[in-house]
């Protein structure tokens, strides 16, 4: 009973020392904002700006708010005012344009919203007088509001934790956040945040249209990098802002025959940017946090909001650049459901503490399971042992990974060799000959035309996430029942759903070990590069490896009218779509579709009309593969090496249509006259609408003689479009313009 009862203590000490840490702290600090009385000042032609926001309060009074963490971080003001935004990028530019029909954003306010870290708040101090005054209007509810527009609406309305960090971290004294709200109805409210460390530091956002009135969501208009960064003259792609990086995981997870789940993670860690004893991961909401500790023992503080995702860690010091650190976390929770044959992970990214950011790491893990389940995990199986009916197995991993998930399930399993292809580990529940197939020819293709996969094994994995893959170092994880009766294919048919789709679906997966794995993202703007040549490349291996050019140019189609439909909508608005240097900014269609058809677009520039050689396309492919191996490419890389390729201009391309969004639409016609010094000419016109004078498209046309006589070449044309001639020996049966679909046009 001594024991129980001590245990008790130990346990109630070590909530109260959790219970009240900043993190903690801060989120109730934000929550109960309210004005103070004894905080207000006067305001008279008073003007702050940060980088390419201008604020100037013209009358009104500047009230800080009540103390978050014990500092002053908020403020209200109530009055008149202006507001000027000038974005300084052109894909900033045309976003602005595409949503306001400016390129200067002006417009005046009537309150304020402002959290600030120390900086401006000496600003405020410095040039004005805070004092008593009496505060007739409760401001309390507009504060809540505008507290909600904090919110991370993807985390279970959590702050957002660029938010908390700068709180936490006064030591970014440049942070800023301002909402603005105008009293007319004409107006949305708009929001305006620098933030250091950030890796574009400056954003420019708009309240996003959702279904209620009542939703508080920002959706960003503009964003790009900080002045001095512009300025600079280096590669701001390179940069990093992440306060640690990951040297290694080290994991021992505990599952039970009922499913249950615990695990021990260690994090070895080393300093970069040491601005905060506070580092912010990620981790599953149904999971829960028992105790964390550093290397010598030390207790450490944390904080996770029940049913939220952000895990925030306090260390003993502010950890030093090049510093090395190890914290060790223990938590559980409910991860694993039973599947079926297959058992079901609630989420294969963050069933460990995952420190967000784009860096790839080494993982090793220990998994202790029942032994009537096979459990796979990223890189290698090094040990395997049962005992008491359970197994044991480590897996680490050879090559750094984004991601370690695992797979659990009762599998058909099989190993496959082939040629001089990696080692092919396959587990799945159903159509095993069928899946070893598609992987085993993609893989085989791909090595042919990028090189040789970097991994020697790759494992497949069925999961039980309908019409889903994913693809991981060394891992491919796709919903393997592809080869659906007719009868369940009727089910889908609003979706569009066919058989091959499935085929193609592997192969995209196949495709990003390459593709995402072999060359890493650098940041978020890369999405479609790679989302788009996984995608064509699953389109490529269907043409050309399958003999399926039906295929190919079908799904082609399908994510054409998707872009088109889309754009048309946009242009009704009178919008503009965004381009695919957006990444993960612009929608699935744009990164996956659009991204598809420029590696389209660029293989048929590439190609050589007359005996269909594609050499140059190939071979520029495979340089972008092997110079960045193992490294990160951002779209800037990529742009190079096609310039290299090419053999001629091709910012023209890139400017159009990967930092543009326009789409041409065409329309094509011509007469077949007789000729003075040839037999036969054609009179040929083209018009090119719906985009810039400057606007540019090289596309290939074809004259058809019959009997198989063909002429194939290409026009250049500029602007609103082009007249030429040419002299024909005979007369052709057609002339086709924009063969293979060259150029992507309504």
């Amino acid at each position: 009973m001594k024991k129980l009862f001590f245990l008790t203590i130990w346990i109630l000490i070590f909530i109260s020392q959790i219970s009240a840490n900043e993190a903690n702290i801060i989120y109730q600090d934000l929550n109960d904002l309210t004005v103070e009385e004894n905080q207000v000042a006067r305001v008279k032609n008073f003007r702050f700006s940060k980088d390419a926001a201008e604020f100037d309060l013209l009358e009104g009074q500047l009230i800080l708010l009540s103390p978050v963490n014990q500092r002053k971080v908020a403020a209200i003001f109530t009055g008149k005012g202006n507001f000027s935004f000038v974005p300084p990028t052109e894909v900033s530019k045309r976003s602005l344009y595409s949503e306001y029909k400016v390129e200067e954003y002006r417009r005046n306010f009537d309150f304020l919203f402002i959290i600030f870290n120390s900086a401006i708040l000496n600003e405020f101090q410095k040039n004005l007088e805070f004092s008593y005054q009496k505060i007739e209007e409760d401001y309390d509810s507009t504060i809540q509001k505008c507290l909600k527009y904090l919110y991370d609406h993807k985390n279970e309305n959590e702050y957002d934790e660029k938010l908390i960090r700068a709180i936490l971290s006064d030591e970014l004294k440049n942070y800023l956040y301002v909402q603005l709200i105008s009293n007319s109805n004409k107006y949305e409210p708009i929001f305006f945040e620098y933030d250091p460390a950030s890796i574009e530091e400056v954003t420019f956002s708009k309240r996003q249209k959702r279904i209620t009135m009542a939703d508080n969501y920002r959706e960003i208009v503009c964003s790009f990098h900080c002045e001095e960064d512009r300025i600079s003259g280096t590669d701001p792609s390179l940069e990093t802002k992440d306060q640690i990086t990951i040297d290694q995981y080290i994991i021992v997870a505990d599952i039970s025959t009922r499913l249950d789940f615990s695990a021990n993670c260690k994090i070895k860690f080393s300093g970069l940017n040491p601005y905060s004893r506070w580092i912010n991961f990620r981790i599953l909401q149904e999971l829960e946090i028992d105790r964390v500790h550093d290397e010598e023992g030390n207790i450490l503080n944390f904080y996770k909001k029940k049913d939220g995702v952000d895990l925030w860690l306090e260390l003993s010091e502010t950890i030093a650049k090049d510093q090395q650190k190890t914290i060790s976390i223990d938590y559980h929770g409910d991860l694993i459901y039973q599947g079926g044959n297959i058992v079901k992970i609630r989420n294969y990214n963050f069933w460990y503490p995952h420190f967000p950011s784009f860096q790839f790491k080494q993982f090793d893990i220990t998994f202790h399971y029942p032994e009537n389940y096979d459990l796979i995990s990223v890189g290698k199986k090094v040990f395997e042992e049962k005992k008491d009916k359970f197994k044991t197995t480590n897996w680490k991993t050879v090559h750094p990974v984004n991601f370690a998930p695992f797979n659990m399930g009762k599998f058909k399993h099989e190993k496959f060799r082939h040629k001089d292809l990696p080692l092919l580990s396959l587990y799945l529940d159903k159509n095993l000959e069928d899946a070893k197939a598609d992987v085993a020819n993609s893989i085989e293709f791909y090595q042919n035309i990028y090189g040789d996969c970097i991994y020697d094994t790759l494992t497949v994995v069925e999961i039980p996430v309908l019409l889903s893959g994913q693809a991981f170092p060394g891992l491919v994880n796709f919903y393997s029942d592809d080869f659906l009766t007719d009868a369940v294919y009727k089910v889908y048919t609003d979706i569009n759903i066919n058989k091959s789709d499935f085929v193609q679906l592997r192969a995209h997966e196949v495709a990003h070990q390459w593709w995402g794995c072999g060359v890493k993202i650098r940041t978020y703007h890369e999405k479609w590069l790679f989302e788009g040549l996984a995608e064509f490349s699953s389109l490529w291996f269907l043409q050309s490896s399958l003999n399926d050019n039906v295929k190919y140019f079908n799904i082609l189609d399908k994510w054409r009218n998707a872009i088109i439909e889309q754009h048309y909508l946009k242009r009704k608005e009178n919008k503009q779509d965004a381009p695919v240097w957006l990444g993960s900014r612009a929608p699935y269609y744009i990164n996956y579709g659009k991204g598809a058809w420029i590696f389209h677009m660029l293989r048929n520039l590439m190609i050589d009309l007359k005996t269909f050689d594609e050499t140059k396309f190939k071979a520029m492919l495979r340089d972008f593969y092997h110079s960045y191996q193992h490294k990160s490419a951002s779209t800037k890389d990529f742009q190079n090496i096609v310039k290299k390729h090419i053999g001629a201009d091709s910012d023209w391309f890139f400017d159009q249509w990967v930092y543009g969004n326009e789409i041409p639409k065409f329309e094509f016609d011509y007469d077949i006259v007789k000729g003075k010094e040839t037999k036969y000419k054609a009179i040929c016109k083209i018009k090119q609408k719906n985009v810039s004078p400057d606007f540019i498209s090289y596309i290939p046309f074809e004259i058809d003689f019959g009997n198989e006589r063909l002429i194939r070449k290409r026009v250049l044309i500029e602007g609103a479009g082009k007249e030429f001639e040419i002299n024909l020996p005979i007369k052709p049966k057609k002339i086709t313009f924009n063969i293979f679909d060259s150029v992507l046009a309504e």
